[in-house]
């Protein structure tokens, strides 16, 4: 499983666990305001019960004193006011306990009845009747006077319910509290075990690894088996360090070789050339200039050694690739040139050697053999063509050195801050990369190369990474270009115009634009929205990796906070279109 799918997972789980508990504490909330609530209305109901059970009792002393006591109104006034307040205080009793509809109606009715009854009481002087009135009305208050204790209970009762609940809420709320911090620790202890500690492993030993190959052990390889991201950058590593060994060793033999024969050669002038004054400045500055450009080569060759190392460390693959192929093409040719003479060069001095120890043979006298000799060499030609190989060689030394600056330049590896540049530069050092590509090979014609630069500003930027942009880009038109079109197992060959047009320009916003095109055949349509998705790729297996344009678009987007869209016409060709911001608003990014 890949490291973001562990990640993902293990995310998720927690979020879920996490939004469990939040609601469970809600939860918890929701029941400790319905209890505060409950409690208040308990409160306050039992507050108006105990108000009307006292206006109750008010209420029938008034009635029986004035059955008792001769009917007085002013009792009778006291009673028709205080049984108001009590109609208040029920109705408001009956909005908090609307549970106990029946028994507040109970006692609407009771009350309704006493007070018909005080209605109905006169000035009768009948004993009997007056023992009859004050037993009804005794019956009446024990009636109301039980509902509304009644009503306390029920107003108790519910108080007790919402205490209860709220307690049983609070303890499945624990429960599940404690069951939602062990998921937690058991997801994280899976994150810390199955993902941390493996890939905190997985570096250590690249960590090593890029120590050993930057120590120049280039026979050490990782050995890393996590089924990961981890797992592949560790194989790209491997194919890394064999390229680089392969082409470590190869310049190795080349440049021993050069140097030994350089180095026999001057050993020879040294030795040989003792006297004719003219002569032996003319062999000492041969072997002085032949000395200075074997020191310029090798140091051509320790130059390029180093920024190809530096290159690898880049872990740029794609790129590396392309690089190697590109400088060693260059290379080869003058290389080859100097090569090419050497071997007439130590002819011409070991002639000159001979015509030496004649000198020194027949001195202070001269002789018809020496005559001879200079019309058999063909001495005046010997060091006219002598001194058009030295000047031969300073070209070629000259060429290297302009291939390995052009190269430094490209790779910019030791610039990891942002840097003002020269956008065209960076283009025309790639161009110059990538020559042997586009000069005519074989039955395929050259690519004609169109530059329309605009007049641009210095841009800040990564002048490394742009130039991997461009390298990725250009390399990609170049395969386009190739006349080559993959259909099924066949390989047909296509005839086109071969061209690649480069343009820029700088646009209204603060910023430039690059335009690169090809004529090639152009992208398919269902695959054009697929073109920057990692390991995408059209080419046949081992041909392309698919990060070329997955990693041109991190490096436009989100280095440098610009914009890289493709237009494409089937049949018509492809163009790469990149923004770029004249000035970056962070300057402290980090490779």
């Amino acid at each position: 499983m890949k490291i973001w799918q562990k990640f993902l997972v293990s995310s998720s789980i927690l979020t879920v666990l996490i939004c469990l508990m939040g609601g469970s504490v809600f939860r918890l909330y929701q029941a400790e305001l319905s209890a505060q609530k409950a409690q208040k209305s308990t409160a306050y109901a039992r507050k108006i019960t105990h108000e009307l059970e006292k206006s109750l009792k008010d209420q029938a002393l008034l009635l029986k004193d004035f059955v008792v006591l001769d009917h007085n109104v002013a009792y009778m006034i006291k009673f028709q006011k205080i049984r108001s307040n009590f109609l208040i205080d029920l109705k408001e009793l009956e909005l908090v306990m609307n549970q106990a509809g029946e028994e507040i109606s109970f006692v609407y009715n009771r009350h309704y009845l006493l007070t018909n009854l005080a209605d109905t009481l006169d000035n009768k002087q009948d004993i009997l009747i007056y023992q009859q009135d004050l037993q009804v009305i005794n019956s009446y208050i024990k009636d109301i006077t039980f509902f509304l204790e009644d009503i306390s209970r029920t107003a108790e009762n519910r108080n007790y319910d919402a205490i209860n609940n709220l307690e049983r809420i609070r303890q499945m709320n624990t429960f599940f509290l404690s069951i939602g911090i062990i998921c937690m620790f058991l997801v994280f202890l899976f994150q810390v075990m199955l993902i941390f500690v493996p890939v905190i492993r997985s570096l250590h030993k690249l960590q090593i690894g890029v120590a050993k190959v930057g120590a120049g052990d280039l026979n050490y390889f990782l050995n890393i088996h996590t089924n990961d991201e981890i797992e592949q950058l560790a194989d790209d590593f491997n194919q890394m360090t064999i390229k680089l060994r392969d082409f470590y060793y190869s310049l190795e033999s080349k440049v021993m070789e050069r140097t030994s024969e350089l180095f026999q050669l001057n050993q020879d002038l040294q030795i040989e050339i003792i006297e004719r004054k003219e002569a032996e400045i003319k062999l000492k500055k041969s072997q002085f200039e032949l000395t200075q450009k074997a020191q310029e080569l090798q140091q051509a060759l320790r130059e390029l050694q180093d920024t190809q190392t530096q290159l690898i460390q880049n872990e740029k693959m794609s790129s590396l690739g392309q690089l190697v192929a590109g400088v060693a093409h260059e290379i080869n040719n003058p290389i080859n040139f100097i090569y090419g003479n050497v071997t007439p060069l130590k002819e011409y001095v070991q002639n000159l050697i001979h015509l030496i120890k004649l000198y020194q043979s027949y001195y202070p006298q001269t002789n018809e053999e020496i005559y001879n000799y200079q019309e058999y060499i063909d001495l005046g030609f010997i060091l006219e063509d002598t001194n058009k190989i030295i000047a031969s060689l300073e070209v070629g030394t000259k060429r290297i050195r302009e291939i390995v600056l052009s190269l430094r330049n490209f790779s910019r590896l030791d610039e990891s801050d942002m840097k003002v540049v020269n956008i065209h530069e960076g283009i025309d050092n790639t161009l110059l990369i990538l020559q042997h590509r586009i000069k005519g090979k074989g039955h395929h014609p050259e690519i004609e190369v169109i530059k329309d630069y605009g007049d641009l500003p210095l841009i800040e930027c990564y002048p490394g990474q742009l130039n991997q942009v461009f390298m990725n880009i250009l390399s990609n038109a170049i395969d386009a270009l190739e006349g080559k079109k993959y259909t099924g197992f066949l390989l047909e060959e296509i005839e086109f115009d071969r061209k690649i047009i480069i343009k820029t320009k700088h646009l209204k916003n603060n910023c430039i634009a690059i335009h690169i095109a090809d004529s090639g055949m152009g992208i398919p349509q269902e695959n054009i929205n697929r073109i920057f998705d990692p390991f995408f790729t059209t080419k046949p297996i081992g041909e392309g990796t698919g990060l070329g344009l997955s990693i041109s678009y991190q490096i436009i987007n989100k280095k440098h906070k610009g914009n890289l869209q493709c237009i494409t016409k089937p049949g018509e060709g492809t163009e790469f279109i990149i923004e770029l911001p004249i000035k970056q608003v962070v300057h402290y990014q980090h490779n």
